[in-house]
């Protein structure tokens, strides 16, 4: 009898994975940075390997989960996240995903007195798009957590992101807890590639292209 529940749920799996439409053809919303809004970034690449499906990407540079940067509400997610949605649905008449890359600019020494804000805010997006969806009576998309990639060390970054290294891999720890408790998919830059990611950033928070395209290929490797 177990053995048979086993079978039956195994065929359970192959089958609802075969129901999903493949990666080249699922409508994603990319919600990121710089690393994500780069005209070579992780983005691209994974658009290279997706055969350019459908695809918005809203990052931009300096973009936060929740900060006011020096005034820019432009990078303030919860200022924009309707705008987000709405872009989505416009372009591409659905959103099957939603990728979420943020968290890098959360790690700012301007904001280090902040930190503990960085989870509230996080939390508030998803609350916010589970009720834009709620609200239309539409299905709930595929959430897809990133990890911030790693940062190098002081000695390494500028001013801006001093203590960006520490704070970023402990806001890493909280994105497993949701990740696991929401149910959603993790891509977890911070174990894979971990740091030998550094190689290829001169900076120690943006990469080059062979980086860029080391961080696509985990999306893919975790979430698809």
């Amino acid at each position: 009898m177990n053995l048979f529940r086993s079978f039956t749920g195994l065929l359970l799996v192959f089958f609802l994975a075969g129901c999903q439409p493949p990666l080249a053809k699922r409508n994603i919303l990319v919600i990121g940075d710089s690393n994500a809004a780069a005209a070579d970034g992780w983005v691209f690449q994974l658009q290279r390997m997706r055969n350019r499906g459908p695809l918005v990407n809203t990052a931009l540079s300096g973009n936060t989960f929740g900060f006011t940067d020096n005034g820019n509400r432009d990078r303030n997610t919860l200022e924009n996240l309707t705008v987000y949605l709405r872009r989505g649905y416009a372009e591409m008449g659905g959103i099957d995903e939603i990728l979420i890359g943020l968290g890098t600019n959360d790690c700012k020494d301007q904001f280090s007195d902040r930190e503990a804000e960085v989870v509230t805010n996080l939390e508030e997006v998803l609350t916010r798009i589970r009720r834009f969806f709620d609200e239309r009576g539409q299905d709930f998309p595929r959430i897809v957590l990133l990890t911030p990639p790693p940062v190098a060390g002081n000695e390494v970054v500028s001013a801006e992101f001093q203590g960006a290294r520490d704070c970023t891999a402990a806001l890493s720890g909280t994105l497993r807890t949701i990740a696991t408790r929401e149910g959603f998919c993790l891509v977890d830059w911070q174990e894979r590639p971990g740091d030998e990611i550094l190689v290829h950033s001169e900076d120690g928070i943006h990469f080059n292209r062979e980086g860029y395209q080391l961080l696509a290929r985990q999306v893919v490797r975790s979430c698809y």
